[in-house]
């Protein structure tokens, strides 16, 4: 995959109507960014942050705004079979022109794991759900039909409509603990990170997080080594999950830069929604700093 600096956005909030989602994205590909993520959750994980369905709004925004890929920010392996992921993104490349990208990662949200009965599933089964769910995935996409007799997704004869990217569309990985970034290794055409801050808990320093971002990076690194695959052959990129980039530019700035200091190739922000003050910050970063930092050497 390519090397050069990738920004992305998540056009929050990812609800009705469906109008301000649509603006905010266009808003989006107008300031320069190249790829609009998708928070595939339930509507009881954030409520004020996502209630609609992702694939159904990347499907309609792969017709209404040209341009940007579009990928999901993450779908939990728990959500559905691989069966209907293969069959979503498929649809979606075709739907997009060959701008989908799937992005998948454990879950484990205790507000979704309700709502879909699956209160308590614990994260080494989740972590063993997206391992298997990657690997029935990568084959449909790349054309088998695959049988599985075991496991928590049998299949029988399953094979889908081939996408148009080839040999598959690009395959995001989120993951953060050893365990899911071993997946990522197996797995991943990109590994995303919550750039060191915990889903739970208090938020953590500036450099506390990055301090836990490298221990990340060095363990992405090492599962690669174990298995004899090139680590610079998965892409880095980062969310940006409980940190201040919109209290000023200087902040927001800083981030990325620190990020792209320890190789993070591809930084994905949300938008602030309706907060006039955040909004300007996001407008002059991209008028100003997305720029540069695309000139910028590698």
């Amino acid at each position: 995959m390519s090397d050069n600096v990738r920004f992305g956005i998540i056009p929050t909030p990812l609800i009705a109507p469906y109008d301000g989602v649509l603006a905010r994205s266009r808003r989006a590909v107008e300031m320069g960014f190249d790829g609009l993520w998708f928070a595939d959750e339930t509507p009881m994980a954030y409520p004020n942050f996502s209630a609609m369905d992702a694939w159904l709004l990347m499907a309609a925004l792969a017709r209404d705004v040209p341009g940007p890929t579009l990928g999901s920010l993450v779908t939990a392996a728990i959500y559905r079979h691989p069966l209907l992921n293969a069959v979503n993104v498929s649809t979606l490349d075709h739907i997009s022109g060959g701008r989908a990208i799937l992005g998948m990662g454990a879950g484990g949200v205790p507000a979704d794991l309700d709502g879909l009965g699956a209160t308590g599933t614990r994260g080494g089964e989740l972590v063993e759900r997206l391992d298997e769910q990657l690997d029935s995935i990568d084959r449909l996409l790349r054309g088998e039909t695959v049988t599985r007799e075991t496991g928590h997704y049998p299949m029988r004869n399953a094979w889908i409509e081939q996408p148009l990217q080839a040999p598959r569309p690009p395959i995001l990985v989120a993951g953060q603990g050893p365990r899911a970034i071993r997946v990522a290794a197996r797995r991943a055409d990109i590994w995303n990170t919550l750039g060191g801050e915990p889903i739970e808990g208090e938020a953590r320093s500036l450099d506390d997080a990055m301090a836990a971002t490298r221990r990340q990076l060095e363990q992405l690194e090492a599962a690669c080594l174990e298995i004899d695959r090139d680590p610079a052959s998965i892409r880095r990129s980062v969310f940006a999950f409980r940190v201040g980039i919109y209290d000023s530019i200087g902040a927001f700035d800083e981030w990325v830069g620190r990020m792209l200091e320890i190789g993070i190739r591809e930084l994905i922000v949300f938008h602030p929604g309706d907060d006039p003050a955040a909004e300007a910050v996001l407008e002059r970063f991209a008028a100003d700093s997305m720029p540069k930092l695309r000139a910028a050497p590698g």
